[in-house]
């Protein structure tokens, strides 16, 4: 059974890296999450790397999304502190750092933040909850392999979101597995959500979540078609309706 039951009717509408921000996508900044919030938006993804001196950042990756919003290319990862001289010297988006963001969430009780980790997931959590214990429960943790539920439950985490791009299992094993995980929601490309095991599922009741979608028609097609009751996006709005 899932931890809470979620409507296609009105699915559940997460801000992609924080939203689009001027234009922008993936700039996982304090501006963005300001601009969406006042549009709305009350869940955020975020995704964090890993600096040089392993800190983490919010910051998608150090290569295409790094020039995109700093607008110059590294040939490698930034230190903590070299990458917040760059925030110091860039106009417009600025990426939040675990700190700052922490600080706005507690500004916000009604905000949540899906983590979204590429690599070290379990370490980057622990380092983040111990650093800033006070916004567990804003938390909506993703994980990425089933080993790692276990270890996010124990953590003390309610919501938990297993995204399914970096698992090598077939979606029948997803299925087998997810029947007994306390999951707030699966989350997949939509070319997965039309298949049978996941259909089955949605059908016992687990959320169904899509990323990402930019078109309304595409969200009416998730939803009324497949019963998807969550979508990550970067530029739709956060009322915006499923029907005609």
């Amino acid at each position: 059974m899932t931890a809470t039951t979620l409507s296609h009717a009105q699915p559940l509408l997460i801000a992609h890296a924080s939203g689009g921000f001027n234009g922008l996508d993936y700039t996982n900044s304090l501006e963005s999450l300001e601009t969406n919030y006042n549009k709305g938006f009350r869940v955020f993804e975020i995704d964090f790397s890993w600096t040089s001196d392993g800190q983490l950042v919010c910051l998608h990756d150090w290569d295409k999304r790094f020039k995109k919003v700093f607008g110059y290319s590294i040939k490698k990862p930034l230190s903590y502190h070299e990458f917040q001289m760059a925030l110091y010297h860039t106009d417009g988006a600025h990426p939040c750092t675990p700190e700052t963001l922490a600080n706005w969430v507690l500004d916000f009780p009604d905000v949540q933040i899906v983590t979204d980790v590429k690599r070290d997931n379990l370490k980057a959590i622990k380092l983040i909850l111990k650093n800033h214990p006070k916004i567990q429960k804003q938390l909506i943790v993703q994980f990425y392999q089933p080993e790692e539920y276990s270890v996010l439950k124990k953590l003390g985490f309610k919501n938990l979101i297993w995204i399914l791009y970096q698992y090598q299992g077939s979606l029948k094993s997803v299925a087998t597995l997810a029947e007994n995980m306390d999951l707030f929601a699966l989350s997949m490309r939509a070319s997965q959500v039309k298949k049978k095991p996941m259909q089955s599922l949605r059908e016992k009741g687990i959320n169904l979540f899509v990323y990402t979608l930019n078109t309304k028609s595409t969200l009416k097609k998730m939803t009324n078609k497949y019963g998807v009751s969550g979508i990550y996006t970067d530029f739709l709005p956060a009322n915006v309706s499923t029907h005609n």
